[in-house]
């Protein structure tokens, strides 16, 4: 018995690199090789199998380990068989792979190569991201699984069933399994998800540099992503309020002081505005890139909407100068697009922006037209692949204007764009989600590209309020619940003209006194939320996008991964707004305890779908457990000339809701007065007993705490504190002084 035991053992060691065996092995990952086949563990669990590495569609015969060190790994893949077309085809390659924290990285590059193919076994997986548009048949549900994806912009002509013209790319997604992949190259790719059992990732590309990033969750999974491609870039805080447009300005300069003035003598706050085109001369009124006769002298107004009015102002561009043939290293394409490698371009393209624009106060900029009719084939002066052209097309404009920007005015400048592709995150403030139908489809539509960009990793996402194309006016119940929902997206933006610029206009004072109070409190909710969202997104490298999608912040729960409806605003908030008219919802609340944003009093116990009758002037928010969020009067535009001054008496309120015992949550305050350092937060409950500290703040500050009983102990700083407790609101409140430190312990 004993021999027929050890010659089982000896016969299974023996045969076990026939099957799995471990390669490498650091902090809690492993790899193995079975074959061909890589295997990668995070603890006990397969994360990741990988049947193959194709290089111009040409798998190795086999894999071997050339060496191994404490966070690499070297591969050797021997190949009998050539593509048949590249002379110089290897026998040979080295595969790389390298770990740093719970990023992996996998490279191999060969002069014959054109072409790299990931092949990966489908482990049941979910898969999200890659694309903004309602991919395919304008479908809401963000799952890609079962799908073939392009990853490459889309021209105009290409893009005429695709919702809303949204045009934002990557080659990121995020699977269910806990990973994030993001191959990182311009070239464009097509992604076939858990098709006949294989996932396939290939890119038109000679290099492969793919990054794994593993969770848990999606804000850990964006933190690493965005180590690999540059921090987000900052946004200024007068960009976070809310900001107004229309799409024609047909009576110049006036019409915008006038529209100012009203939503002023309406006191309806408002940070900042653009114009749109067309404002210039020239070819399309934008070549010459001046302001035009209805504009002139635009020092002068727009100092007055700096100075009086406590706004900035922006302006409509675009990379090419349609009809005016009269600029420097053009390329060949009836739209007359830039060569932004060129150094004779770029130095025209600028001149022109400070000449014209900068020096007048312009402070930022919608970019546009991207994504249109781009030459593929043109030279470039500096050479790029017929492949990668559209897609560094997007990454130079985005570059290139954030540098213009930057050199005019350093941090406080903000340009957003329709189209976006991976790597433009440093320098794009935001992403605006296209040319939106002006009903209720095109709302909803909207909020499925959200969901799609916050899987992407885009932090800050917005859209045009009341819609673009299509009808002029919008209904009051309709125009209601948009901006009841905008209110809460990362950009908060109106468009007040008809659609496309036509038809009748639609700003507030256009409608009912009851509309006009409706848009109002939107726009104050969000002037009390500007501590929040301006510190969102200014620590967004570590913290994620705005608008996470559900399955990013509960990615085992199954019943998530095709909510496209509803959304995590930053990390406090459930948000479910109305998408159809009457105002029925149905809300699919996570587990865990959720309290009604209008009335905290009001709890409930999640892993359920709750049904609510919705009064047109309320929009479903829910304070998620655990969980801190920011409020206060820490900045005015139009508003400081009703409120008095340009902060009058700068307050904040820090609210904190704890969750059960042994948990902990963490939030970084972006101290705008107090030259916007970063201020941790810390809120943890042991027990009965709540602990929350935080960093020296610049502002006085109330706390307010959920609590479920009246507090029988309350210490600040070691010492006991006076309180006030609502047993209505089940809150207390603690005053506390700038500029300390602050220990709060609450016992119950």
């Amino acid at each position: 018995m004993r021999k027929t035991c050890l010659l089982l053992m000896f016969l299974f060691l023996y045969l076990q690199p026939a099957f799995s065996r471990q390669i490498w092995q650091q902090n809690g990952y492993s790899i193995r090789l079975k074959d061909k086949t890589l295997e990668i563990y995070q603890a006990s669990k397969m994360m990741v199998e990988i049947p193959a590495f194709a290089f111009n569609f040409i798998e190795p015969d086999s894999v071997s380990v050339e060496n191994t060190a404490a966070d690499s790994l070297v591969l050797k893949l021997l190949f009998k068989e050539t593509d048949g077309f590249a002379p110089n085809f290897p026998q040979e390659v080295r595969l790389h792979i390298s770990r740093h924290g719970d990023t992996f990285h996998f490279s191999a590059r060969h002069e014959a190569f054109r072409h790299i193919t990931i092949k990966m076994k489908d482990l049941d997986e979910h898969y999200f991201g890659l694309i903004e548009k309602l991919y395919p048949h304008n479908s809401k549900n963000p799952d890609l699984r079962g799908n073939t994806v392009d990853v490459d912009v889309y021209a105009e002509g290409e893009r005429d069933y695709a919702e809303n013209y949204a045009s934002a790319y990557s080659a990121f997604y995020m699977s269910s399994r806990g990973y994030g992949s993001f191959f990182d190259t311009f070239a464009k790719g097509r992604y076939r998800f858990a098709i006949n059992g294989v996932t396939e990732i290939y890119h038109q590309t000679g290099a492969l540099d793919w990054y794994l990033f593993f969770g848990p969750g999606g804000d850990r999974i964006h933190a690493q992503y965005f180590d690999i491609i540059g921090r987000p870039k900052s946004v200024p805080i007068w960009a976070c309020g809310p900001v107004f447009w229309r799409d024609q300005n047909n009576g110049g300069s006036r019409e915008i002081l006038a529209d100012i003035e009203k939503f002023t003598e309406l006191e309806i706050p408002m940070t900042a505005c653009w114009v749109d085109r067309p404002y210039s001369d020239g070819g399309h009124q934008w070549s010459r890139m001046n302001f035009s006769e209805l504009f002139a002298d635009p020092g002068k107004w727009i100092r007055t909407i700096n100075e009086k009015f406590g706004m900035e102002f922006m302006t409509w561009i675009a990379p090419m100068t349609f009809s005016d043939e009269d600029f420097p290293a053009l390329l060949p394409n009836f739209k007359n697009y830039m060569d932004l490698t060129h150094p004779d371009a770029l130095a025209e393209f600028e001149r022109r922006l400070v000449e014209y624009q900068y020096s007048a106060g312009v402070k930022g900029h919608k970019m546009d037209r991207a994504d249109e009719n781009f030459p593929l084939t043109a030279r470039w002066q500096a050479p790029v692949p017929e492949s990668s052209t559209r897609n560094k097309y997007i990454y130079l404009y985005a570059k290139t204007i954030h540098e213009f920007l930057s050199r005019a005015h350093g941090r406080d400048q903000f340009n957003f764009a329709r189209a976006a592709f991976h790597r433009t995150q440093p320098y794009l403030s935001a992403v605006w989600g296209g040319d939106s139908r002006s009903n209720w489809k095109g709302m909803a539509s909207s909020q499925a590209n959200a969901m799609r960009c916050g899987f992407m990793g885009f932090p800050v996402w917005g859209n045009d309020t009341g819609g673009y194309l299509g009808v002029g006016r919008i209904d009051e119940e309709l125009y209601a619940r948009w901006l009841e929902w905008s209110a809460w997206n990362g950009m908060f933006e109106v468009k007040i003209d008809g659609a496309g610029g036509s038809g009748e206009d639609r700003p507030p004072w256009k409608y009912s006194e009851e509309f006009q109070e409706i848009f109002r409190r939107a726009c104050e909710l969000r002037m009390r939320l500007l501590p929040y969202i301006y510190s969102a997104a200014n620590t967004s490298y570590e913290n994620g996008v705005l608008m996470k999608p559900l399955a990013t912040v509960f990615p085992g729960d199954e019943k998530t991964y095709t909510v496209w409806d509803e959304y995590i605003f930053v990390d406090a908030f459930l948000v479910a707004p109305v998408f159809e008219p009457g105002g029925k919802r149905d809300i699919y609340l996570p587990a865990g305890e959720w309290y009604y944003f209008n009335d905290p009093a009001k709890q409930y116990s999640g892993n359920r779908i709750l049904s609510l009758d919705v009064p047109l002037k309320e929009i479903p928010v829910f304070i998620r457990e655990n969980s801190i969020y920011v409020t206060g009067d820490i900045f005015r535009g139009n508003s400081r000339i009703w409120q008095g001054g340009i902060n009058g008496e700068s307050r904040l309120t820090v609210h904190l809701f704890p969750g059960p015992s042994n948990s902990g949550t963490g939030f970084t305050y972006v101290d705008y007065t107090g030259g916007s350092a970063e201020k941790k937060m810390l809120l943890s409950r042991k027990g009965n007993t709540v602990t929350f500290t935080s960093e020296p703040l610049s502002l006085k500050t109330m706390l307010a705490v959920r609590c479920p009983r009246r507090p029988q102990t309350l210490r600040l700083n070691g010492e006991a504190a006076d309180f006030q407790y609502s047993e209505n609101d089940k809150m207390a409140e603690i005053r506390i002084e700038a500029g300390k430190a602050v220990k709060l312990e609450i016992g119950f």
